[in-house]
């Protein structure tokens, strides 16, 4: 019924096929950790780059820099998987069904206190360009 597999395939083939896998999976997890930090911290990708000149320029006036989306990590997650009151139950995030975020995109909840802007910046001293509506 099946014929034998009349091809040889040299091992030094399945040594680089692992060799591979190998780079690419800690790739990948660097990845996936990195960008778990910037959920648990409240920071988008661009945020977390401008802190760095945030915090600087916070700490030439003697003020600390506070990031105003930081509400604490585990509120953190349960923002941005939706896993709340409102949103979806935990069980959601086994499975592959597309879940909606809490919000429009366009604005987040800040920390209280914090709702005009980040802690130690003030308006001139934003990076990012603001749109005007």
């Amino acid at each position: 019924m099946f014929e034998p597999w009349p091809y040889v395939t040299p091992q030094v083939a399945f040594i680089l096929i692992y060799v591979i896998c190998f780079a690419l999976g800690i790739a990948v997890g660097a990845m996936l950790s990195w960008h778990l930090y910037l959920v648990a911290r409240g920071y988008s990708s661009v945020e977390k780059h401008d802190a760095s000149t945030y915090k600087r320029v916070a700490a030439s006036r003697g003020e600390t820099f506070v990031n105003a989306y930081d509400l604490g990590t585990r509120k953190n997650f349960a923002l941005f998987f939706n896993i709340t009151q409102t949103g979806h139950p935990w069980w959601v995030l086994l499975t592959p069904l597309k879940t909606l975020p809490y919000t429009n995109g366009h604005a987040w909840i800040r920390r209280h206190g914090y709702e005009h802007g980040h802690g130690g910046i003030r308006d001139e001293d934003e990076l990012t360009d603001q749109e005007d509506d």
